[in-house]
């Protein structure tokens, strides 16, 4: 059987690495990368700048029902529904973004697979989240 506090920590874990993900090209690129961002995060309905707004709540109710000061299963839940709502958009984030904006901004080649690090990394969080639900069984009738 596994621990109950072992879902929530790994979906804070990937929380903090989605926000990671996000702004670590602000410090990694040049100062001329760094002004193409804005294009390269304006794809998608929602910019993933904006959805690390997702991630630190996600990772504050994972906190709070990991340590009790929330009911688990509603933390849970509400981790679940932010897990979907935030890999949804990443998703259309990361298809949205065409490979000649990619290429304009740099020469770094992880930067080619930086989308779909960050949307691997909603993915990892939004199944902690199903995990999460599943060993408190929230998901079980």
């Amino acid at each position: 059987m596994v621990d109950v506090r072992t879902p929530p920590t790994v979906g804070i874990a990937a929380g903090i690495g989605f926000v990671i993900a996000v702004f670590a090209p602000y410090v990694a690129l040049s100062s001329s990368g760094v002004a193409a961002l804005e294009t390269y995060y304006g794809y998608g309905l929602v910019a993933p700048t904006y959805l690390t707004l997702f991630a630190l709540v996600g990772i504050v109710v994972l906190a709070a029902g990991r340590e009790a000061r929330t009911a688990p299963d509603l933390a849970a839940g509400v981790a679940l529904v932010i897990g979907f709502a935030a890999t949804l958009l990443t998703l259309l984030w990361a298809t949205g973004v065409e490979e000649s904006v990619v290429s304009s901004i740099g020469t770094e080649t992880w930067l080619a697979y930086h989308r779909w690090v960050v949307l691997a990394l909603g993915v990892v969080f939004t199944g902690t989240s199903v995990w999460y639900a599943d060993v408190l069984g929230v998901l079980r009738g």
